[in-house]
């Protein structure tokens, strides 16, 4: 039996740099890690029975390295991670490499940046892997794997198993929040954003009755705080509110009812039932794309659904249900200028904001944003800045301000919003708005002792907290149970968060002056990606007119039919390489050319011969309709520029640069 490792690399977060600055009261007090390896479970659960899967958490269980014997009864290992565990990864791909393992990579990262990834790894897979994974395996086996495998059109989620915790079913105690996807997908376009470049803009969710049984699983290892990892989860709220229904009587039936959060849109303020189903639920806190509350600005990222209602009002309503609102808040849009992180604050204060993400305006390659401000030479370079504290780390030069003015008023901004005063402000102004106490089943008394030696504990850290903090949290306890007991659970996470935020300041604060040294002394270096915006707008907006023939063509000739749509990624790329430069329009020319390309990559499909015809088991056959449909063109355009980008940055000749200006 082979056996395979799936490895989640290291990345300093800042959950776990507070927790080494916590000292030795971390120990007991926090755990290990912050959020519970949901993606590689999942890819344990696709993996055929007849492998062996151990998975290994490096924020949980320590770094691999060159010296551990780690990896030296495997046969294959798999990597995945975000754009910032790339660098790690490559660690990683290097230390099993020299022992003569092969290494494979997928995830968000790889599918974002994959010609950095190229290299590194034997194998790297692009998109989502309910379907290339099983693939790979199959082929692998046979001795007959490609180098990379893609998933053109997004996958039904029915395909995407239970995740399979057994090898780390001990370590749910090392991690703070365990976690459970119901959706992929946004229906919202923000410019900033790469969800809908990942996971599309059709939100695609899970059956209902797999969802609670991956809760059930969960808590049944003893995790009791779930985080549901979804782009919205009320993007489809018919799905969300069905989910709701049956989870209410599941989890209100343990001992404790778990505890959830989650991250949506400000549309949940215009559902009533909706609210309500979340805080009988025992959903303590929701993270919300607040943004900024300048409409300019809103305006320029396309955030429309925060357009159509007070901000401020609605935040206060979600939150009059017990629901705390973690608020998301950007500064550095190019409607932004120095009056803005007033307005944030003014904003935190009237809107009783509990606990806030704040962070600097980043470009993300591949967005929308990142193709606009790469043609305007406004990506930096801050690699080596970048390190462990992202959020606080920006690669723009701003519109509004100067790039100085921009760092200094955000540090400004997060010393407001990290004040023990003013959060003690705010949170009791939470308490006092709530209007309707959640429905949720009491704990039994063994469960209300094992919460009274866990404050006990907690107690003791705060008397070893500075005056102020110490005040604010006695007054925010003593409010909450004279005025609202039933919320304590709820502000006690809250609490945990400020007291994180507020131990991270220094932190934050020097991250913020490595980036304002850098401007001081003239080291500030653009970012210049010649790749950005390599496909033209206006093979965009023609593409689709040249779809039908394309897809009989290559329909017609090739012998794995699930293999159309990356043929016509290859058709297209292939196509754009030779003649996107001064591309206006599909001359007869032009579709000769694309009829040899399609025969030359059914031809190069058809000699791999490594299915039949009739074996479609690596994902549904495209349909011609399908084919033409604005979502698939979208889709594949998305691959043909990850494609596109690779074949710039290695020298590759022919392709017009029609993202930065000359």
């Amino acid at each position: 039996m082979s056996r395979i490792l799936l490895v989640s690399p290291k990345f300093d977060s800042e959950f776990s740099r507070a927790r080494t600055m916590f000292g030795e009261s971390a120990d007991e007090n926090m755990p290990d890690s912050l959020m519970i390896p949901l993606h590689l479970a999942t890819v344990a659960a696709l993996t055929p029975p007849e492998f062996e899967v151990d998975i290994w958490d490096e924020g949980a269980r320590g770094e691999i390295t060159d010296e551990s014997d780690l990896g030296a009864t495997y046969d294959l290992v798999g990597v995945t991670g975000y754009i910032a565990h790339l660098p790690r990864a490559m660690e990683l791909a290097g230390i099993f490499r020299r022992r003569g393992l092969p290494v494979v990579i997928g995830g968000p990262g790889v599918s974002g940046a994959p010609d950095v990834c190229r290299d590194a790894f034997d194998v790297v897979f692009l998109g989502e892997a309910e379907l290339t994974w099983p693939c790979f395996l199959d082929e692998w086996k046979k001795g007959t794997h490609r180098r990379e495998y893609r998933q053109v059109e997004r996958p039904d989620l029915e395909a995407s198993p239970v995740p399979r915790w057994e090898s780390i079913a001990e370590d749910v105690a090392r991690y703070r929040l365990a976690g459970v996807q119901t959706t992929r997908g946004c229906p919202y376009d923000c410019e900033f954003c790469d969800v809908i470049h990942l996971f599309g803009r059709r939100p695609r969710h899970k059956p209902v009755e797999s969802v609670i049984e991956e809760i059930v699983q969960l808590q049944k290892l003893g995790a009791w705080r779930i985080f549901i990892c979804d782009d919205d989860f009320i993007g489809d709220k018919r799905y969300a509110k069905e989910f709701l229904r049956a989870l209410l009587p599941v989890n209100n039936a343990f001992d404790p009812p778990c505890t959830f959060s989650t991250q949506l849109t400000i549309d949940l303020a215009r559902d009533e039932e909706l609210m309500e189903l979340m805080a009988d639920c025992n959903f303590t806190q929701a993270l919300i794309g607040i943004e900024t509350p300048r409409e300019e600005s809103l305006v320029e990222t396309h955030k429309v659904q925060n357009l159509r209602t007070n901000l401020v009002e609605d935040c206060k309503r979600i939150q009059s249900y017990g629901i705390a609102v973690r608020a998301s808040l950007i500064v550095g849009f190019d409607a932004d200028d120095t009056a803005v992180f007033d307005e944030h604050k003014r904003f935190l204060d009237q809107a009783d904001i509990a606990a806030s993400n704040i962070n600097t305006m980043k470009a993300y390659p591949g967005t929308p944003l990142w193709v606009r401000l790469q043609r305007d030479r406004r990506v930096i370079d801050v690699s080596g800045i970048y390190s462990d504290a992202p959020r606080v780390v920006s690669n723009i030069i701003p519109k509004g301000m100067t790039r100085i003015e921009l760092l200094e008023g955000y540090r400004d901004l997060l010393r407001y919003a990290r004040s023990w005063e003013r959060f003690e402000k705010r949170v009791t102004g939470f308490v006092r708005s709530v209007k309707r106490p959640p429905q949720v089943a009491p704990p039994s008394a063994k469960v209300r002792q094992m919460r009274m030696e866990r404050l006990a504990k907690a107690n003791a850290v705060v008397q070893e907290l500075d005056a102020e903090a110490r005040k604010a949290i006695n007054s925010i306890i003593g409010t909450t149970l004279a005025e609202a007991p039933y919320m304590l659970e709820r502000v006690g996470g809250v609490l945990m968060q400020q007291y994180m935020d507020s131990v991270l300041l220094s932190c934050h604060e020097q991250t913020i002056q490595d980036q304002i040294d850098q401007v001081t002394a003239g080291e500030m270096k653009l970012d210049l990606d010649e790749s950005a915006g390599v496909i033209p707008e206006t093979f965009r907006s023609r593409v689709k007119g040249v779809m039908p023939p394309l897809y009989d063509r290559i329909a017609e000739a090739i012998h794995y039919k699930p293999g159309i749509p990356e043929a016509i990624v290859a058709v297209f790329k292939d196509f754009l390489v030779r003649w996107g430069k001064g591309f206006e329009d599909f001359e007869d020319y032009h579709r000769s050319y694309l009829n040899e390309l399609c025969d030359r990559h059914t031809e190069r499909w058809n000699a791999e011969g490594r299915r039949s015809a009739s074996d479609t088991d690596a994902g549904a056959v495209l349909s011609r309709r399908d084919a033409e449909s604005k979502r698939f063109i979208s889709e594949v355009l998305v691959s043909v520029e990850q494609d596109l980008r690779g074949h710039v940055r290695a020298g590759g000749e022919g392709l017009v640069q029609v993202g930065v200006p000359g």
